[in-house]
């Protein structure tokens, strides 16, 4: 059976350091509900009104759900570059539209026959979701260009394209300490970032 998509990334980017930000209190409180009431009372994602607040909150709750506390201290204690892999990596991992986008597209079609995207390749990856997607079909179309709007807005906050005109695909090199965190965990999750099968099984080899 498909795996359902979600769609509620609408709510925002990437949120880097906003979700950065909620990991650390999490560490510390290591609970939830102590967690949103201290991001509450500290205004720590307050944009324009609470409620756009809260919406952040509980987005960046549900990507960081999907992290081990291992790989919630690594996104707290990394560089830049590397928060920003790990927290594309809990989206992926939450939104199997993006993921597949990711791997379907840019990865198997376009990075390996070296072209840049075009409207026409996200036209066609959205227009095969009909028969097993139905929920896609559902959305209104204002909603539907959002979830447009925002998923690359995402792609180009990770790094995936050469530039905002040309929109040829790069791969994301990551650093040895995430490559060695995901494939301890799931090597196939590197796929997320345009590695290769062969990549992949090469990875798992020196790592392994």
């Amino acid at each position: 059976m498909q795996e359902r998509y979600k769609f509620s990334f609408t709510a925002g980017g990437l949120l880097l350091n906003e979700t950065v930000k909620v990991a650390e209190v999490y560490l510390n409180k290591g609970d939830w509900r102590q967690t949103s009431k201290e991001v509450a009372s500290t205004r720590m994602l307050q944009k324009n009104k609470g409620s756009s607040s809260n919406r952040y909150f509980l987005e960046i709750k549900k990507r960081l759900k999907t992290l081990s506390d291992e790989e919630m201290v690594f996104l707290v204690r990394g560089v830049l570059e590397e928060q920003r892999q790990v927290v594309f990596l809990s989206i992926c991992r939450l939104y199997a539209f993006i993921r597949n986008f990711v791997v379907q597209v840019l990865r198997d079609d376009l990075l390996s026959m070296g072209t840049a995207f075009t409207d026409a390749d996200y036209l066609r990856f959205v227009e095969d979701l009909s028969f097993e997607h139905p929920e896609y079909e559902k959305l209104t179309q204002t909603t539907q260009k959002k979830v447009r709007e925002v998923l690359f807005k995402i792609l180009r906050e990770v790094g995936f394209f050469s530039s905002s005109s040309e929109k040829r695909v790069s791969p994301i090199f990551l650093s040895s300490a995430v490559k060695e965190m995901i494939v301890s965990n799931n090597p196939w999750e590197l796929a997320c970032f345009l590695y290769t099968d062969q990549e992949i099984k090469e990875a798992v080899r020196k790592n392994g």
